[in-house]
């Protein structure tokens, strides 16, 4: 199996994509087991991101992930077993007194299962457009060649972390602090159209309000310590956990960096339609996005900074 990532980066991906002189763009794919979903952390996924260490590395759920291909039915249970749908508690949404503009969003994924045998499912709530970032990203990832072409449309992978500068949780270290907003899901199984009346439970249709959201010091910036690799496109990304020469990359960049910003704040234009009886309801929600990402192959090409 070719050794896979995909390197999703709001804003300043496009301009670096377009370097010039990268040594070694040649290289043949690595043969490797372990394909790679990299997020890069930088201003616009600081609470995703934590959240998704906070699964991975503190929670015992581990960053080995498996897209199964879920029903709707299956991954409504999952919902309400992280706590991100209404008979979970869903603790996100305006009717248990949460502020509007924000998602409950869970690890992991409700499209995925941890491979490493883990049944915990967790949740944090987050502002609504990073969630919807997140959806559009992971959906892209889902319709590539490597997910739709693999064991029938199945596909594992390994969650990892670029410039996650001092975002919780992403050095793993920190699993003691006092963080409420991470709340183990109460587990069990979801009855038919169970979800919040304020639409909190779904993605593409909470926080429609426009809100400001103030940036942490530190976002994007490199984690100290960790190797940077360069990629043929001419991404500079820190990988804590390592890479190799070779290893195929594929990038999710927005062709229209304005539009990507809006269609996260405000959601899906089309929400209000109803869903045909064969229609995949999570699939459906990032339609509207998917046009405006570009899913290109890239290839980890040289170890700029070794690890110390």
């Amino acid at each position: 199996m070719k050794n896979l990532s995909v390197l999703a980066s709001l804003l300043g991906l496009a301009a670096a994509s377009s370097a010039v002189n990268v040594p070694g763009t040649n290289l043949e794919a690595r043969q490797d087991p372990d394909d790679l979903l990299i997020f890069v952390c930088n201003d616009g996924l600081d609470e995703i991101c934590t959240n998704m260490c906070y699964g991975a590395f503190c929670a015992g759920i581990g960053s080995s992930l498996q897209y199964d291909q879920p029903d709707s039915a299956t991954k409504r249970n999952r919902r309400k077993a992280a706590g991100c749908i209404a008979s979970g508690g869903n603790r996100c949404s305006t009717k248990k007194g949460h502020a509007s503009g924000f998602q409950c969003d869970e690890y992991p994924f409700a499209s995925s299962v941890p491979t490493g045998g883990s049944n915990t499912r967790l949740n944090r709530c987050v502002p609504a457009d990073q969630n919807r970032k997140q959806g559009g990203l992971i959906s892209a990832f889902y319709r590539s060649s490597y997910c739709m072409g693999n064991n029938g449309g199945k596909c594992q992978f390994n969650v990892e972390f670029s410039n996650a500068g001092n975002i919780m949780y992403c050095d793993q270290q920190n699993c003691d602090a006092d963080d409420d907003n991470e709340v183990i899901g109460p587990g069990g199984t979801a009855n038919d159209g169970d979800s919040a009346d304020d639409g909190t439970d779904d993605d593409p249709d909470a926080g429609q309000k426009k809100r400001t959201t103030k940036k942490r010091t530190g976002l994007g910036k490199r984690l100290p310590g960790a190797p940077v690799y360069r990629t043929s496109s001419g991404l500079e990304l820190d990988l804590p956990r390592g890479a190799q020469i070779g290893q195929r990359a594929f990038v999710v960049l927005p062709r229209n960096a304005t539009l990507w910003d809006e269609q996260a704040q405000f959601g899906n234009p089309n929400r209000m339609r109803a869903l045909d009886e064969d229609e995949d309801e999570e699939d459906e929600d990032y339609e509207y996005m998917l046009a405006n990402l570009e899913l290109r192959e890239d290839t980890i090409v040289e170890e700029i900074t070794p690890g110390v």
